[in-house]
C-alpha cells in the first residue's frame, strides 16, 4: 500500500465504532503483540491546551536524553504530524507499511475498530518498533472511553484546562465532562491538574484520586509573565517559552510539575532540562504568526476567550477570518468575537471549509449580524486571504483547527 492509499484507507474507516469501549481495540492490539503493554506513558487529557502541554512535556523529556514518542490530534497540515519521535513525524514509508500490516491483521481476525482507534494502534506499534523510552499520549475525545485509555498504567496522568466541548458525547455540564475526562486516571498514578479550573473539577479530581490512591498535584500559578520575552517566574525560577500567549505559561507550569513528578520517580530530569525543553517547545496553529497573519486553532468559547485576551495587547487594526464547525458552540464563539469587534472597531470575514461538519458561511454571517456585526462572506479560505492581501494590520484566523491548517497550507 502506498502512502496516499494508506491515508485514504485511514479516512475511510468510520470515525466511531458500533461497539462502545475499547474491547475491540484490545483484541486488535493483542494480535499485534500488545505493544501498549511494553511502553511507558504520560497520559494527557483535558479540553484546551492538551497539544501544547504534551509538546512541552515531550521537549523536556528529549532535553533529558529520553527517546520520546508523541501522539497528538488532530494534525494541522499533514497527517504524519500526529505521530512523532523526538519531534520528527513518522516517515511516509513507515506509516504506509504499518497501516498495511494492521489492515491485514484487522481483516484476518475480523476486528473492526474506529478510525481513531486504528490510528492509536498504528502509533503504539511504531513507538514500540522504534524502542521509545517513553510516550506522551494525548487523548482524542473525552477520556474514559477514549481509544488511548486502552493503556493499563501511566507514569503520570495530566489534565489540562477542562471546559464545555463535545457536549453531545460527554454531557452538557462541567460535572459530567470532568468525570469523563478524569476516567483516564490510573490507580496509584499521580495526577497533575492544570491550576485554573472550575470548583467542580477540583472536587471531582480530589474524589477520584482518593478513590484510586493517586497523588493529586495542583501547580501554583505563574507570576510576572512578560509578553515581549515570553518569560515568567515559577517557584523562584525564571522560564522562557518558545510559544506565545500568557495562557501558555499556565500550561507550562503544568508541564513543569509533570517533569518534577517524574524526577521524583527515578527519571533523570533536572531544572536545566525543564528550562531547555520549554524554550524549544513549539506547536503549529497556536498564536502562530506568518507575516501579518496570526493563526490560532481556538474552536470553543474557552479557547476563543483566551485568544481574545491576548489580542487585547495588540495596538493595530485586527480583521478576523473565521469558520466554525456546526457541532461547536458557534453562538457563544460569535458573541465573544462580536464583543471584541465592537470594543475595538474590528471587522470579520467568514468563510467555510469543504467538509460536511462546517457551518455554512451564510449561517455564520447571520450569527454575527444578529449581534450587530456586518461580517463579509467568502466561499473559501483562499478567497478570504486574497480579499485581505492589502490589509494593514493583523489578520486573526480562528474558530477551527481545520481552518488554521488550511490557512497555514496556503501561506507556506
Amino acid at each position: 500500500m502506498t502512502y496516499d492509499r494508506a491515508i485514504k484507507y485511514i479516512h475511510s474507516i468510520p470515525k466511531f465504532s458500533r461497539v462502545l469501549g475499547n474491547d475491540l481495540l484490545r483484541v486488535l492490539l493483542k494480535k499485534l503483540g500488545d505493544p501498549h503493554k511494553k511502553l511507558k506513558f504520560i497520559h494527557v487529557g483535558g479540553t484546551n491546551g492538551k497539544g501544547s502541554t504534551a509538546t512541552m512535556i515531550s521537549e523536556i523529556l528529549q532535553s533529558a536524553g529520553y527517546k520520546t514518542g508523541l501522539f497528538t490530534s488532530p494534525f494541522l497540515v499533514r497527517f504524519n504530524e500526529r505521530i512523532r519521535i523526538n519531534g520528527e513525524p513518522i516517515g511516509d514509508g513507515e506509516l504506509a507499511e504499518i497501516v498495511t500490516y494492521i489492515k491485514e491483521i484487522s481483516e484476518k481476525y475480523d476486528v473492526e475498530v474506529s478510525e481513531f482507534a486504528f490510528i492509536t494502534a498504528v502509533a503504539m506499534l511504531y513507538f514500540l518498533r522504534e524502542s521509545c523510552d517513553i510516550v506522551v499520549l494525548e487523548v482524542g475525545l473525552g477520556g474514559r472511553l477514549d481509544a488511548t485509555n486502552v493503556i493499563e498504567k501511566s507514569e503520570v496522568t495530566v489534565l489540562t484546562s477542562i471546559g464545555l466541548d463535545h457536549c453531545q458525547y460527554l454531557g452538557g455540564t462541567l460535572d459530567s465532562i470532568s468525570r469523563e475526562k478524569l476516567g483516564i486516571v490510573k490507580r496509584g498514578s499521580p495526577l497533575v491538574l492544570y491550576p485554573k479550573q472550575d470548583d467542580i473539577v477540583f472536587k471531582n479530581a480530589k474524589d477520584i484520586c482518593i478513590k484510586l490512591n493517586s497523588e493529586l498535584i495542583i501547580p501554583e500559578l505563574p507570576t510576572g509573565y512578560d509578553r515581549n520575552s515570553r518569560s515568567f517566574t515559577y517557584k523562584d525560577e525564571k522560564y522562557t517559552l518558545a510559544m506565545n500567549g500568557e495562557f501558555q505559561a499556565v500550561n507550562a507550569v503544568t508541564a513543569i510539575e509533570t517533569a518534577i513528578t517524574l524526577s521524583k520517580n527515578s527519571y533523570d530530569i533536572n531544572i536545566n532540562h525543564i528550562k531547555h525543553g520549554l524554550s524549544r517547545a513549539r506547536i503549529n496553529g497556536r498564536l502562530e504568526r506568518i507575516g501579518n497573519v496570526l493563526i490560532d486553532g481556538a474552536h470553543n468559547p474557552q479557547a476563543v476567550g483566551a485568544l481574545l485576551d491576548e489580542l487585547e495587547g495588540l495596538r493595530e487594526p485586527i480583521h478576523f477570518v473565521t469558520a466554525v464547525m456546526d457541532d461547536k458552540d458557534h453562538a457563544e464563539i460569535t458573541s465573544l468575537i462580536s464583543q471584541f469587534c465592537e470594543k475595538h472597531n474590528s471587522e470579520v470575514t467568514v468563510t467555510q471549509l469543504d467538509m460536511p461538519r462546517c457551518l455554512s458561511s451564510n449561517k455564520l454571517a447571520a450569527e454575527f449580524t444578529r449581534r450587530g456585526i456586518a461580517a463579509k462572506t467568502t466561499e473559501s479560505p483562499a478567497a478570504a486571504l486574497d480579499k485581505l492581501k492589502n490589509f494593514d494590520g493583523t489578520i486573526c484566523v480562528c474558530g477551527s483547527l481545520y481552518l488554521a491548517g488550511e490557512i497555514k497550507k496556503l501561506l507556506t
